[in-house]
């Protein structure tokens, strides 16, 4: 303000404050704009729409000619910093920007002086003098100034609703220029709507708190309304087909534990990885082994009928894995010379194999080798021990991957 209105003349001067000022300077519910000074063309009369959650109403931006008061300055600063913050926390905010004057003087009532004679002529040359257009142009200076510097400050004009009333609602006396420049003011109000509770995606958080909208119906959700991973596999519960995975399991992007080798055995519970596929495994994901008892007459090559049980047994479970070779050894006891009975092994694997094959078994996935007597499981100085030692063995073996 000019240094001729001073703190001090301030400070005197709101005593004579009007009773309506604060009333007619921001709307309540009875509020309504008329014709004559409706300036909000955004106003579409449903301003009032709602319930408020908080009124915030601003003391005065005074005016110094046709420049924002230093000292009305920080209001305005404290009026946008509070909307910024209300919108950033996404709360549905309106804000009222009335511009005020001093009142016309164009109504005859004003003419306290009024009189042809010469000296009275003189007091009205230097009577102030303002028409009712001139109070609303000025009215809507100081309003469009300081819409222009909020929105300058980032404030979006869309929830702005700009007033210009001219000289309807005086502040001060006018027995004064000072008085009268007093009357030359903004008033600015903030609105908070009170915020509705709605849960658009029915997940128990209500929308105004919900970070996470749009989450499919039925999710556990967390206290922010986001999708929840309860095994902290990285996979949200509403796409997780196994739930309840140990932490720190790898998971596919259903959120299952991962079977790399695809023998049905997860890897968490995998006890032989990277097991072939075609190998029957047991619960610890290991392959499946089997073994091939049999015997043979002393110095005979020749498969005991009692026997061939065995081979279609074993043939059955090469089949169903046919990952799997099968080294055939075939043994002796250690009656006779030994190279008479190495060479007799190695007839007996060789029958074995014969054998196999005949059962369906692709040659290729049979090796034979004979042992003779070097590896005997019982004592061959007794005849049980000796029947034992007349046997084939197998050797299983696979490619890994």
């Amino acid at each position: 303000m000019k240094n001729r209105l001073n703190k001090s003349l301030k400070l005197f001067a709101l005593p004579l404050l009007v009773a309506t000022t604060l009333n007619a300077a921001t709307y309540d519910e009875t509020y309504r704009v008329t014709d004559l000074n409706k300036s909000i063309e955004k106003n579409d009369n449903q301003f009032m729409d709602g319930t408020f959650q908080e009124i915030i109403r601003y003391d005065m931006i005074w005016f110094d000619g046709d420049e924002i008061d230093e000292d009305s300055k920080p209001i305005l600063d404290e009026a946008i910093e509070k909307i910024k913050e209300y919108v950033e926390a996404s709360k549905i905010v309106k804000v009222t920007v009335i511009g005020h004057t001093n009142r016309a003087t164009d109504d005859k009532n004003e003419l306290s002086i009024d009189s042809d004679t010469y000296a009275n002529g003189i007091q009205n040359w230097f009577r102030y003098s303002m028409d009712t257009n001139e109070s609303l142009d000025m009215s809507k200076a100081f309003a469009n100034t300081v819409e222009d510097v909020m929105v300058d400050a980032g404030i979006d004009n869309k929830i702005l609703f700009v007033e210009y009333r001219g000289g309807v609602d005086t502040a001060y006396t006018e027995a004064t220029t000072e008085g009268r420049d007093l009357s030359n003011r903004v008033m600015i109000t903030i609105y908070v709507n009170k915020p509705v509770d709605i849960d658009s995606d029915k997940d128990g958080v209500f929308d105004r708190f919900d970070r996470c909208p749009a989450t499919p119906r039925g999710s556990k959700v967390d206290k922010n309304g986001c999708p929840i991973d309860s095994d902290k596999d990285g996979v949200l519960d509403y796409k997780d087909k196994c739930p309840n995975t140990p932490k720190g399991v790898m998971v596919d992007t259903k959120g299952c534990p991962l079977d790399s080798d695809g023998d049905g055995v997860v890897d968490y519970k995998d006890k032989c990885p990277d097991t072939p596929k075609g190998l029957i495994v047991d619960p610890n994901g290991c392959p499946v082994k089997s073994t091939l008892k049999l015997n043979f007459k002393p110095n005979s090559d020749k498969i005991l009928k009692e026997s061939h049980p065995e081979v279609q047994r074993f043939a059955k479970f090469l089949k169903k894995n046919p990952a799997y070779s099968a080294e055939i050894i075939g043994h002796t006891d250690s009656i006779g010379k030994a190279v008479v009975n190495m060479k007799l092994s190695q007839r007996r694997a060789a029958m074995t194999k014969k054998a196999l094959v005949a059962e369906g078994i692709d040659a290729s996935r049979l090796t034979t080798r004979g042992r003779g007597e070097l590896d005997p499981i019982e004592s061959n100085m007794y005849k049980a021990g000796r029947k034992v030692n007349r046997r084939i063995e197998v050797k299983l073996s696979f490619k890994k991957k």
